[in-house]
Parts: C-alpha cells; structure tokens; sequence
C-alpha cells in the first residue's frame, strides 16, 4: 500500500485502541505499519497482544527512575531548569528542588524511551492508553521542523474533561453528548492542537458503561481514519483565530467521514 506511515504505539494497559489498530492493518485498511509497542508497564496486557501479531514490544519501567534504582546519572541541570520552565506538568509552585529531582527522572526515562522508539525509526508516535505526561525533552524530538510527530486519543470532547477519566467525568457532568478526540501532543495535559473529533448520545437510561462502550466502539473509528489522513498528508496545522495552532483537514470526503461516525454511534445505541 503507497504511503504507509512507520508507526510506534505507546501503551500503559490493556489496548483495546492497539487491537483495533492492529486489525486494520491485517486487514489492509490502515495506511500505515505497526513497527513496535512499548510500554511504561512490564504487566501491561497490551503487549501480549503486541507478541501475539508478531510485533516487536519493549518495556521502560518509569517507576525504576522514579525511585532511582542503579542510580541516576548526575544531574544536568541546565537543561533541567530549561524544560522546568517550558513544562506544564508540575503543578504550579511546587517545591523547586524536588520539581528537578522528579522532572530529572521524568529525562532519563525519555532517554531510554526515545533510544528504544528510535530503533524501529517510526514516522509518527502513536499514545493508546499510554498513561505517562511527556516532558518537552522528548516532544522536541519528534516534534521536528514545526511538525507534529506524537498523537493521543482522548476520551472525552477536549477541551473539556482533560486527565484520565474522561467518560466518567462527561456521565457524572451529566452530559447529553459525550465524545472522543484525537489531538496531536504538546507539553500540556491533553491540550495539543485537535485533529479530529466524535461525538455519540448519552441518553437517560444509560449508565457509565454504556457511555464508556459507545465512546470505545468510536475511538477505534476515529483514531484510524486519522493515522490514515497523516499518510495521504491531509493534515495540515495552520495558524487559529487565536494564539492556538488549528488542523485543517484536507478530505474532499470529511463532512461525510463525520456525518458516518455520528451515525455508526446511534446505530450502536
């Protein structure tokens, strides 16, 4: 298939996002090729399936930097006070010295993240479940020549319900409609451009796992229709209205393309 992307997928669970990758790309419907998973956790089921189809896995195990086991290396601390400045991880006001101790953590385990990604020399870095803020460190070094390089889904309508509980949030706000995103990644919680978005009901007699399960059966949809834009290179971020970057995309067939995932959620209702 022309234009297949090299794409790493990043998981923290049991990635039912991955699945839904991987059998398109069996299937021949994905643009692109899975060249690796990694994970954050060595238990992390998402692997398995990984193994399963074949497909190289790595683990990099962040609470080892946390908890500094075998010793860090010395601190560089110029780069540290940069990314501390740039970051919007931390919270605000938190205790300098522990920020860099923490944030220095946060470094070398990117360093073994990107070394370990950059073997399998991906295009684009796929976040499927993948439950860890990346530093600017690691976004500098995909997000080269004022591209975008690293996507997530969202399980929410962003910008509302950021962080990791987005269907239970929008079920407790009471919403009539709830949704997902698909958004390229900066240095914020959830907060990079948005690329795509679906949107399904919430009706009276629903509970938060009928919310959940309509909003997953949308995710898988969402996520490889855009892996799928960024291989034809009908992604285009471009100057917003305001101080953010907005996607365009350029699919002569997108109003369509959305009228069918609202659809597909009722059908699924």
């Amino acid at each position: 298939m022309k234009n297949r992307l090299r794409i790493a997928v990043l998981v923290s669970g049991g990635g039912t996002n991955l699945q839904a990758l991987m059998d398109r790309m069996h299937e021949g419907t994905l643009k692109a090729r899975i060249v690796c998973v990694g994970s954050d956790r060595p238990g992390a089921f998402g692997l398995e399936r990984a193994r399963t189809a074949r497909i190289p896995t790595f683990v990099v195990d962040y609470s080892r930097y946390r908890r500094g086991e075998g010793g860090l290396p010395p601190m560089d601390t110029a780069l540290v006070d940069q990314i501390l400045a740039r970051q919007r991880i931390l919270p605000q006001g938190a205790d300098p010295v522990a920020a860099r101790r923490r944030l220095w953590g946060l470094i070398c385990a990117e360093r073994e993240l990107m070394d370990r990604l950059d073997a399998h020399r991906p295009d684009l870095v796929c976040l499927a479940g993948f439950m860890r803020l990346l530093t600017p460190h690691f976004l500098d070094h995909y997000n080269t020549g004022g591209t975008f390089r690293v996507i997530n889904i969202h399980p929410a309508l962003l910008p509302a319900f950021p962080g990791r509980h987005g269907y239970r949030d929008t079920f407790h706000y009471g919403c009539k409609w709830g949704g997902v995103t698909v958004h390229f990644v900066d240095e914020g919680e959830d907060s990079g451009p948005v690329i795509a978005q679906a949107v399904y009901p919430i009706f009276d007699q629903d509970d938060e796992s009928t919310v959940q399960k309509r909003g997953l059966h949308l995710e898988y949809k969402i996520y490889a229709q855009v892996i799928n834009w960024i291989a034809d290179g009908v992604v285009h971020v471009e100057p917003g209205p305001g101080p953010r970057p907005r996607v365009r995309i350029a699919d002569p067939n997108y109003r369509e393309i959305m009228g069918s995932w609202v659809e597909s959620a009722f059908r699924f209702a």
